[in-house]
């Protein structure tokens, strides 16, 4: 017990924390040093600045613009520290936004590229249906109520059989609708929206000059007569440039994202484990490998 009075022991042990404690803090100082720093730029200002006056229709004073940047390096530092001690792992939110955030980038590159005029024109011809001028129907039609109706197409089949066989025979009675009775030059896209796409695509079929029916839509039956046809058209290459821009960047886009997914899972692979097999069944993205 002796040993525990003497005065070198107890100024030994002091020096031993003491020197623990200073290379713990000089550890701890290397790391922090020896980190990538956290950086704000002048691009960042200029987003932070660019984002306040979106919002608030006024550039930022001194002020506003120092709390925003104190904002964003709280924000870099935490997200910093969180991924340093991961945080991010098995995150689906952060995953999401993450691969949101690579699927742009690679998007935008499709912006970069500059087709030729020989590369639009080209695309024109092969997509040639997608620029066509729209052909456009004029119809009248008579609607039979399925709701007052005990059957309503059994009564628009008998109204047709008694219509004669002149065009401009309004002897036919029918209920109400929220439309009109008679449409002129509708594309079958403003028709698909009115009374649906089964409809729009009966009615186009139809040739002009007969009444025809029952055709169902949405709202029930309808007897319809077609007056009058404009054919569908294709449209000049030079009327139609800016669309078939448009397209080939969105198909450029589709084409990078596609082989870059494939690239990733050369790059990676993915494996399945039986039981996903199992609950998949066949018809399995390629290459894929279960395990």
């Amino acid at each position: 017990m002796t040993l525990l009075r003497e005065p070198l022991l107890h100024f030994a042990v002091v020096g031993v924390i003491l020197f623990g404690g200073y290379s713990w803090m000089s550890d701890r100082h290397v790391e922090a040093t020896a980190a990538e720093p956290v950086r704000i730029g002048d691009g960042d200002v200029r987003w932070l600045k660019q984002t306040w006056s979106s919002q608030w229709l006024r550039e930022p004073t001194g002020d506003e613009l120092k709390g925003l940047v104190d904002d964003l390096l709280t924000e870099k530092l935490l997200a910093r520290e969180a991924q340093e001690i991961g945080l991010e792992q098995d995150d689906t939110i952060i995953r999401r936004r993450l691969a949101q955030k690579l699927k742009f980038l690679v998007e935008d590159t499709a912006q970069l590229a500059e087709p030729t005029e020989a590369d639009l024109r080209q695309f024109y011809v092969a997509n040639a249906a997608h620029f066509e001028t729209p052909g456009k129907l004029s119809f009248r039609q008579v609607y039979f109520n399925p709701e007052h109706r005990k059957d309503a197409a059994a009564d628009a089949t008998a109204a047709l059989g008694a219509l004669s066989l002149n065009i401009e025979d309004d002897s036919i009675e029918g209920d109400r609708l929220l439309f009109d009775d008679s449409f002129a030059d509708t594309d079958e896209h403003a028709l698909s929206g009115m009374f649906g796409p089964d409809f729009a695509r009966e009615v186009f079929a139809l040739e002009p000059g007969r009444w025809r029916g029952p055709v169902k839509s949405g709202y029930g039956f309808h007897l319809v007569l077609v007056t009058q046809r404009t054919a569908t058209a294709p449209k000049p290459f030079e009327m139609a440039k800016d669309a078939v821009l448009a397209e080939w960047r969105f198909a450029k886009q589709t084409e990078l994202s596609r082989d870059y997914l494939i690239e990733l899972r050369n790059k990676y692979g993915v494996q399945l484990d039986n039981n996903t097999t199992a609950l998949l069944g066949q018809g399995l993205a390629p290459n894929v490998a279960a395990q």
